[in-house]
């Protein structure tokens, strides 16, 4: 499953596949094994081709592909819950239907969250034009345009000259090269994917490993253990900082989207960018710190204090780049622009500029993109670009959304809060940290996005039976779901470094545990102190407009 996850993220950033090659001889020889084995397996395709149909699922996949239909009908047709209605009852055996196949990847995770549209029609859920304006969702538009940016930023390559430039500042010891890495990689991840980031900071990381550890040898105090400190911590700063980076911004990362789209669709509450900013910044500045703190000073100490080479090759590699292009220019400019737009829409442009919103403006920048005209005879990005575009993320937030449009348009929500109601003595605090800490837990083996769109409506419905805000909550699950720093299944930003053979599982397990506990304990602090200022609400009453 990682080889195949890590040869899928590597075929999409070519760029990144190149530096890699140029920096790194241990893996051009690794990939020249490996092409003798693909040269190998198509000598034997008629070998291959007798298995039937053997390699079509794995196990897991062949198991989920019949027990998802099977736990539907069972809780459709065989059961009866007392107080939900037949409308309600097919919502909740959808929503089960969808939780296997979208844990277990029987099928891509956007054709998956197609199954609503054949789904709720057919029960009378919902009609087909109301489930398949959860797919048109502004939410959607807003994570386009933001990837249209993400993509222009990789094709233009300036990210590899915004990430030299923060990692630049960062002195000539080991623990700034350390500091460097983490917040290149957490501020680049909070504008495109995180694995992307991941990968583009990768190859430049080992670079200088390479080089530092060629220099040290060269020391007769040389200290093996030394080199290995300084590869894991390296790898791990750029690991986790793209994991923490994304939960900033609203855009950053999926599940953040997925709680915005779920929030409006089930309230009619727009979460600002802004808003979510001013919350979500300083909750990663710290994790950020905390992080890199325990990587050089506790698990991965070193006795080396000055790499003076490692500035040299930064240095290096910035001159290599040479002066900015036209093309980097442009796109630096449209995303500086969107940025402060984002920023400042809610206290400067509103009342300026009719019916302005965080959608508009992303959309808007992609436009511009796709109008600038390049150097090349061409422009920014191209119709080509349209390739590069997650659609299997924006499906899959558009399922998210019909689900919960299901759970809102029947008695289900009202269902599940009166089943939760035995927790309605529940301390508030031990109910945020109870919702952290099972959806931080299940997105170590889960994917992010279907944890985010399973677990952030049951949020909502514990709020209600709590009688408390629902936005705390429901954004506790949303960012407890995005921290999947354990295991290299978790996210493919984790399968990414692992793949790189510098870490192990025991090494993820125990740098990982302690980031996602400390994690767990900043989500519900900076949900219970910083969320109600940054969107002036009160944690202990749920509004009566909602109810």
């Amino acid at each position: 499953m990682i080889n195949q996850l890590w040869n899928t993220v590597w075929s999409r950033h070519h760029k990144t596949k190149d530096l890699f090659k140029r920096l790194n001889p241990h893996f051009i020889l690794s990939q020249q094994i490996q092409a003798n084995s693909d040269s190998s397996d198509n000598n034997h395709s008629n070998t291959k081709q007798q298995n039937g149909f053997k390699g079509s699922y794995n196990k897991t996949q062949w198991l989920g592909l019949f027990l998802g239909p099977l736990v539907f009908v069972w809780l459709y047709f065989g059961m009866s819950f007392e107080g939900l209605s037949s409308e309600g009852q097919g919502v909740l055996a959808l929503t089960a239907w969808l939780s296997i196949w979208w844990i277990l990847e029987v099928l891509p995770l956007g054709i998956t969250s197609l199954l609503p549209i054949v789904v709720m029609p057919m029960m009378g859920t919902l009609t087909i034009a109301k489930v398949t304006s959860s797919y048109t969702d502004p939410n959607i538009f807003l994570f386009l345009g933001g990837f249209a940016i993400a993509i222009a930023i990789e094709k233009w390559n300036l990210h590899e000259r915004i990430s030299l430039g923060i990692i630049s500042f960062s002195g000539s010891t080991v623990n700034g090269l350390i500091y460097g890495f983490m917040f290149a990689t957490a501020f680049l991840s909070m504008w495109i994917s995180n694995v992307a980031t991941v990968m583009m900071l990768l190859p430049i990381g080992m670079a200088i490993v390479y080089k530092i550890i060629s220099l040290l040898k060269q020391e007769t105090s040389h200290d093996l253990d030394d080199e290995i400190k300084f590869t894991k911590a390296i790898v791990f700063a750029i690991g986790f900082g793209g994991i923490i980076g994304g939960s900033a911004t609203l855009i950053g990362t999926p599940p953040n989207l997925i709680l915005a789209g779920l929030v409006k669709e089930i309230y009619g509450y727009e979460i600002g960018f802004a808003q979510w900013f001013i919350f979500a910044f300083p909750l990663c500045l710290i994790l950020a710190i905390f992080t890199t703190f325990w990587l050089t000073k506790i698990a991965y100490p070193m006795k080396a204090k000055k790499i003076t080479e490692g500035k040299a090759f930064i240095q290096s590699e910035k001159t290599r780049l040479g002066k900015m292009s036209y093309e980097e220019k442009a796109v630096a400019i449209v995303f500086a622009v969107t940025a402060f737009m984002w920023l400042t829409r809610t206290f400067i442009w509103k009342d300026i500029i009719p019916g302005i919103s965080d959608t508009m403006i992303a959309i808007t920048a992609a436009m511009a993109l796709y109008a600038i005209p390049a150097t090349d005879g061409k422009r920014l990005l191209n119709a080509d670009s349209l390739n590069e575009m997650p659609w299997d993320v924006l499906l899959l937030v558009g399922g998210g959304l019909a689900l919960a449009a299901g759970f809102s348009n029947t008695d289900l929500s009202q269902w599940i809060g009166q089943q939760l109601l035995l927790l309605k003595n529940m301390p508030y605090l031990i109910a945020l940290l109870l919702t952290t800490a099972l959806t931080i837990s299940i997105t170590q083996v889960s994917p992010n996005t279907a944890v985010t769109t399973i677990f952030v409506p049951i949020a909502a419905t514990l709020a209600l039976a709590l009688d408390v805000h629902p936005l705390p909550l429901m954004t506790a699950a949303a960012l407890g779901a995005g921290f999947a720093f354990m295991l290299p299944i978790g996210t493919p930003s984790q399968a990414v470094i692992f793949a790189t053979g510098k870490v192990s599982i025991r090494d993820m397990l125990m740098q990982g545990t302690l980031v996602t506990v400390l994690a767990t304990l900043l989500i519900v602090a900076s949900v219970y102190f910083i969320f109600p200022l940054a969107f002036g609400l009160d944690l202990f009453s749920f509004p009566e407009a909602w109810k």
